[in-house]
């Protein structure tokens, strides 16, 4: 298994993550809204998009935001596979930088659509992650 498959608990800025188990707990606490909000600048993400990514309002997340809120459970896990996506991304192509520009550039392996987009969902995430494992063992895609 690869370590960034291992790897799901933010640590040093908040977006890596280091392993399933400790990601679990994680969630359940419930990320810092910074965590979010860094990785909506490392992504330059708009607060809309953020506050989708999160499954709530732009109104709640600026809500959130402005009170230092912790996440709860569902906003968590949804952060969580964004966070896992930005750790893959980083480990195939080599920076964050890197990773990030993938992640909001229309990808004809998914029809057109960002991979931030289709990560949305469940299923959708687990298509980005498969495409970022076709990458990593040279598939063209």
């Amino acid at each position: 298994m690869s370590q960034a498959l291992a790897s799901t608990v933010p640590e040093d800025d908040g977006l890596r993550v280091t392993n399933d188990t400790d990601a679990d707990n994680q969630i359940r606490e419930g990320y810092s809204i910074s965590v979010a909000t860094h990785l909506q600048e490392v992504l330059d993400l708009s607060d809309e998009m953020m506050a989708e990514i999160l499954g709530r309002s732009r109104r709640t997340y600026r809500r959130y935001r402005n009170a230092d809120k912790r996440l709860g459970l569902s906003e968590s896990e949804r952060l969580f596979r964004y966070l896992r996506l930005l750790s893959r991304g980083e480990e195939i192509f080599g920076s964050r930088e890197k990773a990030a520009w993938w992640l909001n550039e229309p990808n004809t392996a998914l029809d057109g659509r960002k991979p931030l987009e289709v990560a949305l969902t469940a299923p959708g995430a687990v298509v980005v992650e498969d495409l970022l494992g076709g990458l990593e063992h040279g598939f063209p895609l």
